[in-house]
């Protein structure tokens, strides 16, 4: 049995023509990667072809839109096969960099996600003539966006012998609508150009959706080198501090690891 009879119907016991026209159905969306840079995921379909014999695929094309902004498109013109009388999942990978991304389109604060709009078609050529099948889904797009970091103020907790003990404030703000929860925290200070302090803090803290919170992260540095900060207390200014650090991110997308770089001229607080 020739295709061209079997998309005709001929032979078939009154069967129509829709009886062997392949069908599309979107299965999922699949996240497969993601960091607070990059984020790849994978659109699956389920392609069926009810007919006994193999289809190659001659076309296949996409588009997908973020939030009504266009974002990619293109086609796959080698195709694939369709094994017969079987449902075969087709996947398309998709990697779209963050940084690039939020330049068109903006997550609102409190959200998650982004709303998608995927649409394409699927093509086979047969006996008489092309026969095409579109698709046209929506759904929820993750959207992990950096959270902003401050450094903020420095507060002198205690003077011990050759230790001082310090709190440095961090404020951490997060635009999602999940909380973002801070561990396994590395990190380095500097107090006016100077490393003066490093560590880890196993549990950091954690930010609730769409708020600023601010963490504190302790340390002790030798006497001699918080020189600075204590001068900057006994004159009342400011001291230039710079935090490099690592950390843990639990989001709504599972555990990210995250960079921080931040400095500031902060004010310098007794707290003793």
């Amino acid at each position: 049995m020739t295709l061209l009879l079997l998309l005709t119907g001929c032979g078939v016991g009154g069967s129509s023509i829709s009886e062997f026209v392949p069908t599309v159905k979107f299965n999922r969306l699949e996240l497969t990667d993601i960091n607070f840079e990059d984020l790849s995921v994978d659109f699956v379909f389920d392609v069926h072809n009810p007919n006994p014999v193999d289809l190659p695929l001659q076309r296949f094309s996409y588009g997908l839109a973020l939030a009504d902004v266009d974002i990619l498109d293109g086609d796959n013109p080698d195709g694939v096969e369709l094994r017969e009388s079987a449902t075969s999942e087709m996947v398309l990978p998709v990697s779209l960099n963050f940084a690039n991304l939020y330049e068109l389109v903006t997550a609102e604060r409190g959200t998650d996600d982004l709303p998608f709009r995927f649409q394409g078609g699927f093509g086979w050529d047969t006996d008489i003539g092309p026969v095409d099948v579109n698709y046209d889904e929506e759904g929820d797009f993750p959207a992990l966006r950096m959270p902003k970091i401050q450094v903020g103020d420095l507060g002198l907790t205690s003077v011990d012998g050759t230790k001082a003990g310090f709190a440095l404030n961090v404020d951490i703000d997060n635009d999602h609508a999940s909380t973002l929860d801070f561990a396994n925290l590395d990190f380095k200070v500097k107090f006016a150009g100077v490393s003066v302090g490093a560590g880890t803090q196993e549990e950091f803290g954690a930010v609730e959706g769409a708020t600023t919170k601010t963490l504190t992260l302790p340390f002790s540095v030798d006497y001699v080198d918080a020189i600075a900060a204590v001068s900057a207390i006994a004159s009342g200014e400011k001291l230039k501090v710079d935090l490099k650090a690592t950390s843990d991110v639990t989001t709504p997308f599972g555990v990210v690891p995250l960079s921080m770089d931040e400095n500031g001229n902060v004010d310098v607080v007794d707290k003793q």
